[in-house]
């Protein structure tokens, strides 16, 4: 159950391409509509990295959902622009198309 309307974390840590955790709370935030590969498959070492990148210095989150005890989260930096669309121009994450319903407008 998602009890807030939007999520702060400051000190956020990439666990992978898709998703991290806020801080050193137990929170883990996955990427609404978004897929990195698989740890230890080509491309998850630099999807990990870009993520990161793009959580240096905090991000704000609006909760979609849950999936796996995790939120299901659109994210944004401080300035308020969605991580999102780096990560997909970039070619780190793919659009779930099936999850996201064109979100980020690549299906």
């Amino acid at each position: 159950m998602i009890t807030a309307a939007i999520l702060i974390c400051l000190a956020p840590t990439a666990s992978d391409g898709d998703t991290f955790r806020c801080g050193l709370s137990p929170t883990t935030v996955r990427l609404f509509g978004l897929n990195a590969p698989e740890t230890r498959t080509a491309g998850a070492f630099e999807a990990k990295v870009a993520l990161q990148n793009a959580l240096n210095g905090g991000v704000i989150c609006e909760p979609k959902g849950t999936s796996y005890s995790r939120i299901v989260a659109i994210c944004s930096n401080l300035t308020g622009q969605d991580i999102g669309p780096k990560l997909l121009a970039a070619g780190h994450v793919k659009e779930v198309c099936t999850f996201s319903k064109n979100y980020y407008s690549t299906c």
